[in-house]
Protein backbone atom coordinates (compact mmCIF):
# COMPACT_ATOMS: atom_id res chain seq x y z
CA UNK A 1 0.00 0.00 0.00
CA UNK A 2 2.85 2.26 0.52
CA UNK A 3 4.65 1.90 -2.93
CA UNK A 4 0.57 2.49 -4.31
CA UNK A 5 0.02 5.50 -2.26
CA UNK A 6 3.77 7.17 -3.37
CA UNK A 7 3.20 5.88 -6.69
CA UNK A 8 -0.03 8.02 -7.10
CA UNK A 9 1.29 11.15 -5.05
CA UNK A 10 4.45 10.95 -7.56
CA UNK A 11 2.73 10.91 -10.72
CA UNK A 12 0.55 13.43 -9.57
CA UNK A 13 3.61 15.34 -8.52
CA UNK A 14 4.73 14.53 -12.26
CA UNK A 15 2.05 16.32 -13.73
CA UNK A 16 1.34 19.06 -12.09
CA UNK A 17 5.32 20.01 -12.21
CA UNK A 18 4.63 19.79 -16.38
CA UNK A 19 1.76 22.15 -15.84
CA UNK A 20 3.13 24.73 -13.53
CA UNK A 21 6.78 24.69 -14.87
CA UNK A 22 5.50 25.89 -18.59
CA UNK A 23 5.08 29.64 -17.08
CA UNK A 24 7.43 32.03 -16.91
CA UNK A 25 6.67 33.34 -13.52
CA UNK A 26 9.44 32.44 -10.56
CA UNK A 27 6.47 31.63 -8.62
CA UNK A 28 5.16 29.10 -10.48
CA UNK A 29 8.50 27.19 -11.41
CA UNK A 30 9.92 27.45 -7.99
CA UNK A 31 6.39 25.55 -6.78
CA UNK A 32 6.48 23.58 -9.49
CA UNK A 33 10.77 22.07 -7.84
CA UNK A 34 8.89 22.45 -4.72
CA UNK A 35 6.18 19.58 -6.00
CA UNK A 36 8.52 17.58 -8.13
CA UNK A 37 10.84 17.36 -5.42
CA UNK A 38 8.68 16.32 -2.82
CA UNK A 39 6.99 13.92 -5.18
CA UNK A 40 11.02 12.29 -5.93
CA UNK A 41 12.08 12.25 -2.20
CA UNK A 42 8.86 10.09 -1.65
CA UNK A 43 9.28 7.82 -4.02
CA UNK A 44 13.13 7.01 -2.44
CA UNK A 45 11.48 6.98 1.01
CA UNK A 46 9.46 4.20 0.19
CA UNK A 47 12.00 2.45 -1.88
CA UNK A 48 14.22 2.65 1.60
CA UNK A 49 11.11 1.02 3.49
CA UNK A 50 10.14 -1.29 0.80
CA UNK A 51 13.18 -3.18 -0.05
CA UNK A 52 16.03 -2.34 2.42
CA UNK A 53 15.45 -5.83 4.79
CA UNK A 54 16.50 -7.51 1.47
CA UNK A 55 18.98 -5.19 0.35
CA UNK A 56 20.82 -4.38 3.57
CA UNK A 57 21.69 -1.40 6.08
CA UNK A 58 24.51 0.31 3.62
CA UNK A 59 21.71 0.32 0.78
CA UNK A 60 18.67 2.00 3.18
CA UNK A 61 21.36 4.06 4.06
CA UNK A 62 22.37 5.24 1.18
CA UNK A 63 18.62 5.93 0.00
CA UNK A 64 17.42 7.48 3.32
CA UNK A 65 20.33 10.21 2.68
CA UNK A 66 18.72 11.18 -1.14
CA UNK A 67 15.30 11.11 0.49
CA UNK A 68 16.36 13.76 2.93
CA UNK A 69 18.63 15.72 0.68
CA UNK A 70 15.50 15.87 -2.16
CA UNK A 71 12.88 16.55 1.04
CA UNK A 72 15.10 19.56 2.14
CA UNK A 73 15.45 20.69 -1.65
CA UNK A 74 11.56 20.65 -1.46
CA UNK A 75 11.61 22.63 1.30
CA UNK A 76 13.84 25.02 0.58
CA UNK A 77 11.90 25.90 -2.84
CA UNK A 78 8.83 25.74 -0.97
CA UNK A 79 9.95 28.84 1.23
CA UNK A 80 11.44 30.82 -1.26
CA UNK A 81 8.39 30.40 -3.63
CA UNK A 82 6.33 31.77 -1.22
CA UNK A 83 8.93 34.34 -0.27
CA UNK A 84 8.69 35.02 -4.02
CA UNK A 85 5.02 35.65 -4.08
CA UNK A 86 5.09 37.71 -0.81
CA UNK A 87 7.54 40.09 -2.77
CA UNK A 88 5.41 40.62 -5.57
CA UNK A 89 7.52 38.41 -8.03
CA UNK A 90 10.49 39.21 -7.15
CA UNK A 91 13.43 36.36 -6.14
CA UNK A 92 15.31 36.83 -2.92
CA UNK A 93 19.19 37.93 -2.88
CA UNK A 94 21.47 35.71 -3.78
CA UNK A 95 22.91 36.26 -0.47
CA UNK A 96 19.54 34.92 1.46
CA UNK A 97 19.85 31.98 -1.22
CA UNK A 98 23.32 31.20 -0.48
CA UNK A 99 22.55 31.06 3.77
CA UNK A 100 19.38 29.35 2.86
CA UNK A 101 21.66 26.29 0.47
CA UNK A 102 24.33 26.61 3.38
CA UNK A 103 21.79 25.88 6.04
CA UNK A 104 20.54 22.85 3.86
CA UNK A 105 23.79 21.33 3.69
CA UNK A 106 24.10 21.57 7.85
CA UNK A 107 20.98 19.90 8.44
CA UNK A 108 21.77 17.36 6.16
CA UNK A 109 24.66 16.65 7.84
CA UNK A 110 22.81 16.52 10.98
CA UNK A 111 20.11 14.14 9.56
CA UNK A 112 22.98 11.45 8.43
CA UNK A 113 24.87 11.88 12.00
CA UNK A 114 21.27 11.41 13.94
CA UNK A 115 20.34 9.24 11.31
CA UNK A 116 16.33 11.05 11.80
CA UNK A 117 13.39 12.19 9.92
CA UNK A 118 12.48 14.63 12.76
CA UNK A 119 14.70 17.58 12.05
CA UNK A 120 12.90 17.45 8.70
CA UNK A 121 9.86 17.46 9.28
CA UNK A 122 10.45 20.27 11.92
CA UNK A 123 11.99 22.59 8.86
CA UNK A 124 8.87 21.36 6.78
CA UNK A 125 6.59 22.52 9.21
CA UNK A 126 7.94 26.06 9.53
CA UNK A 127 8.30 26.64 5.75
CA UNK A 128 4.84 25.48 5.33
CA UNK A 129 3.95 27.74 8.17
CA UNK A 130 5.83 30.48 6.26
CA UNK A 131 4.05 29.52 3.31
CA UNK A 132 0.34 29.70 4.95
CA UNK A 133 1.11 33.26 6.55
CA UNK A 134 1.65 34.47 3.23
CA UNK A 135 -0.82 32.97 1.08
CA UNK A 136 -3.07 33.87 3.83
CA UNK A 137 -2.16 37.89 3.85
CA UNK A 138 -2.34 37.51 0.31
CA UNK A 139 -6.27 36.07 0.14
CA UNK A 140 -7.34 38.51 2.71
CA UNK A 141 -5.87 41.83 1.79
CA UNK A 142 -7.03 40.74 -2.22
CA UNK A 143 -9.65 37.97 -1.58
CA UNK A 144 -7.64 36.06 -4.37
CA UNK A 145 -8.94 32.96 -4.10
CA UNK A 146 -6.15 30.62 -5.25
CA UNK A 147 -4.63 31.62 -2.37
CA UNK A 148 -7.70 30.67 -0.12
CA UNK A 149 -6.93 26.94 -1.80
CA UNK A 150 -3.00 26.97 -0.81
CA UNK A 151 -3.67 28.01 2.87
CA UNK A 152 -6.41 25.28 3.16
CA UNK A 153 -3.69 22.88 1.01
CA UNK A 154 -1.35 23.40 4.13
CA UNK A 155 -3.85 23.12 6.70
CA UNK A 156 -4.47 19.80 5.21
CA UNK A 157 -0.50 19.01 4.54
CA UNK A 158 -0.48 19.66 8.65
CA UNK A 159 -2.61 16.71 9.37
CA UNK A 160 -0.26 14.11 7.14
CA UNK A 161 2.58 15.13 9.67
CA UNK A 162 0.03 14.83 12.54
CA UNK A 163 -0.88 11.32 11.26
CA UNK A 164 2.97 10.40 10.81
CA UNK A 165 3.94 11.57 13.71
CA UNK A 166 0.96 10.36 15.92
CA UNK A 167 1.15 6.73 13.63
CA UNK A 168 -2.42 6.66 13.29
CA UNK A 169 -3.20 3.42 12.12
CA UNK A 170 -6.34 1.54 11.01
CA UNK A 171 -4.79 -1.72 9.88
CA UNK A 172 -1.82 -3.86 9.00
CA UNK A 173 -2.05 -2.63 5.40
CA UNK A 174 -3.18 0.70 5.82
CA UNK A 175 -0.85 2.27 8.75
CA UNK A 176 0.33 5.57 9.54
CA UNK A 177 2.26 6.09 6.36
CA UNK A 178 -0.77 5.01 4.11
CA UNK A 179 -2.72 7.58 5.67
CA UNK A 180 -0.59 10.31 5.56
CA UNK A 181 0.34 9.51 1.87
CA UNK A 182 -3.42 9.66 1.20
CA UNK A 183 -3.74 12.78 3.02
CA UNK A 184 -0.55 14.21 1.22
CA UNK A 185 -2.08 13.67 -1.86
CA UNK A 186 -5.86 15.36 -1.23
CA UNK A 187 -3.12 18.41 0.21
CA UNK A 188 -1.53 18.58 -3.27
CA UNK A 189 -4.44 18.39 -5.29
CA UNK A 190 -5.44 21.35 -3.21
CA UNK A 191 -2.41 23.56 -3.29
CA UNK A 192 -2.05 23.10 -7.16
CA UNK A 193 -5.20 24.09 -7.78
CA UNK A 194 -4.52 27.32 -5.47
CA UNK A 195 -1.28 28.05 -7.40
CA UNK A 196 -2.95 27.04 -10.55
CA UNK A 197 -5.57 30.06 -9.88
CA UNK A 198 -2.71 32.50 -8.85
CA UNK A 199 -0.61 32.23 -11.89
CA UNK A 200 -3.90 32.75 -14.08
CA UNK A 201 -4.30 35.30 -11.61
CA UNK A 202 -0.32 36.65 -12.55
CA UNK A 203 -1.06 35.77 -16.27
CA UNK A 204 -3.98 37.81 -16.78
CA UNK A 205 -2.35 40.86 -14.54
CA UNK A 206 0.62 41.01 -16.78
CA UNK A 207 -1.63 41.34 -19.83
CA UNK A 208 -3.54 44.03 -19.01
CA UNK A 209 -0.30 45.49 -18.16
CA UNK A 210 1.24 44.97 -21.32
CA UNK A 211 -2.18 46.38 -22.82
CA UNK A 212 -2.01 49.80 -21.19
Amino acid sequence: MVIVTNLIFFILCLTYFKSLNKFKHPYSQQMARFIVLLGTSSVFGATAHAVHLQLGTVFFEIIFFIMNALSLLSIYYCFRSAYTYQHLNNEPSKIYIQLALFWIAIVLLICVVNASFLIIKIHAAISLIYSLLVHAIAYKRHNQQGSKLVVVGIAVAFISILAHSLKISFHAWFNYKDLSHVIMILSLVIIYRGIKLNVDNLEATQASVAVV
